[in-house]
């Protein structure tokens, strides 16, 4: 017990959630509200200053806005050399680093300089002018051999190859259509093998950009012939957690160990499959994985002896632990179920419960919407940014402040124009030219833009605040009434109402506090990852050490407000006083806390993972009814989904558990200490857990 802190006393008024209620925070929620008004004059000014419509009007690389600017108003959309290139993060910092031009129409077809270069019989100099795409600068005409094609592909003025694509937002996106008219796999196989000399830039552009198409395409096939079973899977993950949910108020004994021996039975089952495999796989040859796509990479990865060695490790490691917890907490466990079936009796009563946590949920994806379209409108204000591209030297001269110029260096297209000229025309330079390469903001825009991260943070915390608050107050007004029958129908709302009336500045007080612990990490993240590139020991022990702390520290905080926004809809009091109250009644009751509301989310996370486990077994039987063999990756791309969408969908569900289970655990405490059982303090606990803690209520002689 705290020497700081008593138990809290009979009060013989005290029936529930207090009535008599006044705002509090308030100063908080003023901080709040200005807060949000200064984020909507962020957006206003992002608006004003930039245009979020210019992030999707297509900008090719001489700067100039496809169908808006008068050399390009008939050319609306933007073609990619080699859109493999823009699929990486890094076009977020750097750009897409691929030639971009404006065209009338996006590619209805297939091609590819690498057929002709193997068979030059082929080449068509009639069917390449048609065929090819090249930059505006370049007289297609022109293109009378296969040497000078070669060279103009070399100087990027001309695409190696191209798919058959569609325009999205103005940009010409391959749909991983079919690959006729490309080398197939054989085909590459047998150059690579070959004495054909072909130039290493071409070759790896042609090769990446076929292993990236190829592997959108089948990953995009598995979708396609898969879509009816995920939504189908995705329906069940929903029945499935409310009949494990509804069996929770009356078997809830049986199904939590039913499910341990479940989950323990089944980790065997893989410990004992791992090995199998692995010693399967010792004696077996390696599998030759050349020049094999990321198919081949997965198989490759079902195949290494050394993969089910750790894995067969780690999961006998795990099944050992999970044994240990079981035998050893087996009382604290059944304790643990008893809060499980009060808490499913409370939801059961208030069924309207089990889905408020959508309408937060939603507000909290229209938060996350709105930080996007800040972001939005702060990344289009700032200045157009060239830099020089196919600079050599040797074709191109450039004079006055460009006499030094190098491919890279910043620029200014009419500067560039009137400055540079071609040694062999005395016209200007077609080699090389200033390319549009990115926006550049203002220098206080970093500040606008952690601004808006913040913003997002306190919004997200505060909505996930408000939601706790809610279903604090309708648990609470369910356990604090002593005849379970009068138990208003409208709970949820009158929580609610209360809650929006009084409290409001209470939960920006808690949310803020997250939202600062949030931010720091962030930005530890992003400090890590921009100085990753050092390799700095002392950094990043540094590092390591801030993120450990402010990871605990978030976790603390979480907790402490949970149960300070339990006291508060229980007492009505501010945040500071709730919190000192949950803080003191828990540290009371420390042993209890440690072991039966642990016990408690163990046994929650458990269920999500046994209703994950079904819901996915469930789909792969589907699957296997459907032949698998037609999934180019095994099912593992449909599964995968399946199993997030499946935890997420029973995360949901055993969040509004976890809170009710949180909420009765805190009136229990509360209850065992301001109630004996007397005749004149009653306890208000059910019989079930009165039973189970050795307690009862006396009655009148």
């Amino acid at each position: 017990m705290s020497k700081n802190s008593s138990p809290l006393k009979h009060d013989k008024n005290f029936k529930g959630p207090c009535k008599n209620r006044s705002c509090t925070d308030v100063i908080f929620l003023a901080i709040f509200i200005a807060f949000l008004i200064l984020w909507g004059g962020v957006a206003y000014f992002g608006f004003l200053k930039g245009n979020p419509e210019n992030l999707l009007i297509t900008v090719d690389s001489n700067g100039k806005k496809c169908g808006v600017d008068s050399e390009v108003l008939d050319k609306p959309y933007l073609f990619f050399f080699d859109l493999s290139k823009c699929a990486t993060p890094s076009i977020l910092l750097s750009g897409c680093n691929t030639v971009q031009m404006c065209v009338k129409e996006c590619p209805q077809q297939n091609w590819a300089f690498l057929p002709y270069k193997i068979t030059p019989m082929l080449f068509n100099p009639s069917n390449i002018q048609k065929d090819v795409i090249c930059t505006d600068d370049v007289d297609k005409s022109s293109i009378k051999t296969l040497n000078q094609l070669e060279k103009l592909i070399n100087d990027e003025k001309c695409a190696n190859w191209y798919i058959s694509s569609k325009p999205v937002l103005g940009r010409c996106i391959s749909l991983f259509g079919n690959f006729s008219g490309f080398p197939m796999e054989s085909e590459i196989q047998a150059v690579s093998d070959s004495s054909v000399q072909i130039a290493d830039p071409l070759w790896d552009s042609y090769t990446e950009g076929y292993k990236f198409h190829k592997t959108g395409r089948h990953l995009l096939d598995d979708l396609m012939r898969s879509w009816k079973v995920i939504i189908l899977a995705l329906v069940i993950s929903v029945l499935v957690s409310l009949l494990y949910i509804s069996l929770l108020r009356w078997i809830a004994g049986i199904i939590i160990w039913v499910t341990l021996i479940g989950v323990v039975a089944l980790l065997i089952t893989c410990c004992i499959f791992s090995w199998r495999r692995y010693m399967f796989l010792k004696d077996s040859k390696p599998i030759d994985t050349k020049a094999k796509m990321l198919e081949g990479q997965f198989e490759e990865l079902l195949k290494s002896k050394d993969l089910f060695f750790w894995l067969t490790v780690v999961v006998a490691v795990f099944t050992l632990i999970i044994l240990l917890l079981i035998i050893f907490l087996r009382k604290r466990i059944q304790i643990a179920i008893s809060l499980i079936q009060e808490g499913s009796k409370a939801v059961s009563n208030v069924i309207s419960s089990l889905f408020f946590p959508i309408i937060p949920w939603f507000f909290q994806v229209c938060v996350g919407l709105w930080v996007i379209f800040v972001w939005a409108c702060l990344q289009s204000v700032g200045e157009k940014v060239f830099k020089v591209n196919g600079f050599d030297g040797s074709h191109c001269r450039c004079g006055g402040a460009y006499e030094k110029i190098k491919n890279g260096d910043l620029c200014v297209p009419d500067e560039f124009s009137n400055l540079c000229i071609d040694l062999m025309t005395g016209f200007n330079c077609t080699t090389a030219s200033c390319d549009y390469f990115k926006t550049q903001p203002p220098s206080y825009m970093i500040f606008l833009h952690m601004f808006n991260v913040f913003g997002f943070f306190w919004g997200f915390w505060f909505l996930s605040g408000l939601s706790d608050m809610i279903l604090a107050g309708t648990f609470a007004k369910w356990y604090w009434t002593f005849n379970k029958k009068d138990v208003p129908f409208f709970t949820v709302t009158g929580a609610a109402l209360t809650t929006v009336r009084y409290h409001l500045g209470t939960i920006a007080f808690g949310s803020l506090i997250i939202a600062i612990c949030s931010f720091i990490r962030a930005t530890i993240e992003y400090v890590q990852k921009k100085t990753k590139a050092y390799d700095n020991p002392v950094v990043k022990a540094i590092l390591c050490c801030c993120r450990c702390f402010f990871w605990c520290l978030e976790k603390f905080l979480r907790f402490i407000n949970r149960n300070a926004y339990i006291m508060c809809a229980i007492h009505g009091r501010n945040f500071c006083h709730s919190a000192l109250e949950a803080f003191n009644l828990l540290m009371r009751n420390i042993i209890r806390v440690v072991v039966l509301d642990k016990v408690t989310d163990f046994l929650f996370f458990i269920g999500k993972l046994v209703i994950t486990g079904s819901v996915v077994a469930i789909a792969y039987l589907l699957f296997f009814m459907n032949n698998p063999q037609n999934l180019y990756f095994k099912g593992a791309v449909p599964l995968s989904l399946i199993a997030i969408g499946a935890y997420f969908i029973s995360s949901i569900f055993f969040g509004v558990y976890a809170m009710a289970v949180d909420t009765l655990f805190l009136c229990f405490l509360e209850d065992c200490e301001r109630n004996d059982g007397s005749i004149d303090k009653p306890y208000f606990m059910s019989k079930n857990l009165m039973q189970i803690l050795g307690k009862r209520n006396k009655k009148q002689s």
